[in-house]
């Protein structure tokens, strides 16, 4: 019987690479692999939201036919209120550095 890891690397010694760099990164305690940068995050925010507000909105309306346009309005109100909440954030932040730090 052929080891897992051995056959691996021999019909896919990419793939051998890849999963050894999955299964050595630490969640919460180091910056998922694959090139990803923190300017890219804040995009998932966008589909994650339309997400949810469709089945809010398809659980909540009386016809079909309104779940389209209410749930492009949550998704704005969703988005509003996250960026809101980020600038409260970010002027509590900045305040707390400026009168302790």
């Amino acid at each position: 019987m052929i080891a897992a890891g051995v056959c691996v690397n021999f019909f896919m010694p990419h793939l051998a690479s890849l999963v050894t760099g999955v299964l050595a990164w630490t969640p919460f305690l180091q910056p998922m692999p694959g090139g990803w940068r923190d300017s890219v995050w804040p995009w998932f925010m966008l589909p994650l939201c339309l997400a949810v507000s469709v089945v809010y909105k398809s659980i909540k309306c009386e016809s079909m036919r309104h779940v389209p346009r209410q749930a492009v309005e949550i998704t704005v109100w969703i988005i509003l209120g996250m960026g809101g909440a980020a600038a409260l954030l970010a002027i509590l932040v900045r305040s707390v550095e400026y009168f302790h730090g």
